[in-house]
């Protein structure tokens, strides 16, 4: 045996590893330190390691690039606080900033106090430019502020977590899980939005709270993708099992005290589930419309959801003008409304709503039951109702479009928000269940739906558990406790 030979063969294959591990390194930043300076350094595989303590500076991550096995990581101890107390943003700016990145990991932070006054737009947690395989994770972003009192038309704003793919290649892959939005004055903007290209997003288990403007929003053909037509706009996601809880713009000065801001948002976004969330205390629990002539918020399903004591209106549909767009082919299916309405009511049609469907939902109003539905705009055509279960002071029910059940859904305790079925609803067993969608396609919905087909109910119902056990319910909750197929 050429012993040689072993020996130098084993000696690169030792190297090759040494090679492979060299950047699965930890650096640790404890108070005091630079975390910029250990991001600097960082590579794929390698984990920033924040030690609790308060650290007033900015965080850029740009041009990194980890794998799908070897993130990049940034991840601060429970305690590391990244405060913006004395800095100022320069332009939109984050106190931590995610650029042209690739597989990189921003988990367990306190991101805080970020202000200006005037057009520097402050963001807590900002991804800008494009990237792939980006994840936001478990952070708590509260206390970013612009301060000025100036009113619409003038701009001025600020993000708690904001996502603008603002090229031609845009941002995929993005996953935005477990985070604690709170407290922000945002002015014209909104608390956590993604804008602009787009595609392949998860916005999970996220509690967006307490904020003077819009708590979710996506948006599309705002410009912030220059030249990219049609890919200037969010389009395949999944936003499931988040809350939205007391986001409105009635103490804002640039709406003048208007509450318009909405729980979760979509102005030109396409192709977006909203499964599983709760929607309580905003001004309107969900919007689809568009604020841009000619173009649509289109191919949204909106299911398995709770919508209850929102200020204003429950879910708003279309236009807010003859002149603004439209809102084409929203599912809307087996949601439970409750005592949502002010200017508007459970349902609110504005303008161009087209080609849309409502089916197995509960609509349990403040007003009559008559009054739970409201036509305030023209230029709607093509929208199929089905069976849903309508309510309020009385019974009444002209005007209520498809076939309608007219009956309190008897609720388990619908003023504290929980809206699961006692076992005497007349919801239970009186559903239908719709045609899945099969035309929608990305790789995100393979991997969810792995048929092809996107089932308009859902397969869990907001609780977790089987979405049909018998005749399906209406409502977001299945009566009973069977568990839901894996």
């Amino acid at each position: 045996m050429n012993y040689v030979k072993a020996f130098a063969t084993a000696a690169c294959v030792f190297a090759g590893l040494l090679a492979s591990t060299a950047h699965a390194i930890t650096i640790t930043v404890s108070p005091g330190q630079s975390i910029q300076a250990a991001v600097n350094t960082a590579g794929a595989g390698d984990t920033v390691h924040v030690l609790a303590g308060t650290y007033k500076q900015k965080v850029l991550i740009s041009g990194k690039s980890g794998t799908a096995s070897a993130l990049v990581t940034l991840k601060g101890d429970a305690g590391a606080i990244i405060s913006g107390s004395g800095l100022a943003p320069s332009g939109r700016e984050g106190l931590i900033t995610i650029k042209n990145s690739n597989y990189v990991r921003v988990e367990g932070f306190d991101v805080t106090g970020l202000t200006s006054s005037g057009s520097n737009t402050p963001v807590g947690i900002l991804i800008e430019g494009n990237g792939s395989n980006l994840q936001i994770v478990n952070n708590k972003i509260h206390a970013i502020k612009n301060t000025s009192t100036c009113k619409d038309p003038c701009s001025v704003g600020a993000h708690g977590l904001a996502v603008f793919g603002t090229n031609a290649t845009g941002v995929t892959d993005l996953l935005v899980q477990g985070n604690e939005v709170y407290q922000n004055v945002l002015q014209a903007s909104e608390a956590l939005v993604i804008n602009g290209n787009v595609d392949r997003f998860e916005v999970l288990s996220n509690n967006v709270h307490d904020n003077n403007n819009i708590g979710f929003d996506f948006i599309g053909y705002e410009g912030e993708c220059s030249g990219c037509g049609e890919s200037d706009r969010v389009r395949n996601g999944m936003v499931r099992n988040n809350r939205a809880q007391n986001n409105s713009s009635t103490t804002n000065p640039w709406y003048g005290g208007e509450g318009s801001a909405g729980g979760f948002y979509v102005d030109g976004g396409r192709n977006i589930i909203f499964d599983r969330n709760i929607s309580t205390g905003n001004d309107i629990g969900f919007e689809f419309a568009s604020e841009h002539s000619g173009k649509a918020t289109e191919d949204i399903l909106m299911t398995n959801n709770f919508v209850y004591a929102n200020r204003e209106a429950g879910l708003s549909l279309g236009g807010y003008s003859t002149g603004a767009g439209q809102s084409r082919r929203i599912n809307v299916h087996n949601n439970s409304f409750y005592k949502n309405k002010g200017w508007g009511s459970e349902v609110v049609f504005q303008y161009k709503v087209i080609d849309s469907r409502f089916s197995n939902n509960i609509f349990s109003g403040k007003g009559a039951t008559a009054e739970s539905y409201q036509v305030e705009g023209t230029g709607h055509t093509g929208n199929v109702w089905g069976i849903n279960l309508w309510w309020g002071t009385s019974s009444s029910t002209t005007s209520l479009p498809g076939t309608r059940v007219i009956a309190d859904p008897r609720y388990v305790a619908p003023t504290t928000g929980d809206l699961k079925l006692l076992n005497t609803s007349p919801a239970i067993n009186v559903g239908a269940t719709g045609t899945a969608l099969t035309t929608w396609s990305s790789p995100l919905w393979t991997r969810y739906f792995p048929s092809g087909s996107i089932p308009l109910n859902g397969t869990q119902d907001i609780n977790g558990e089987a979405r049909i056990e018998g005749i399906i319910d209406l409502g977001a909750d299945e009566y009973g406790t069977a568990a839901a197929a894996q």
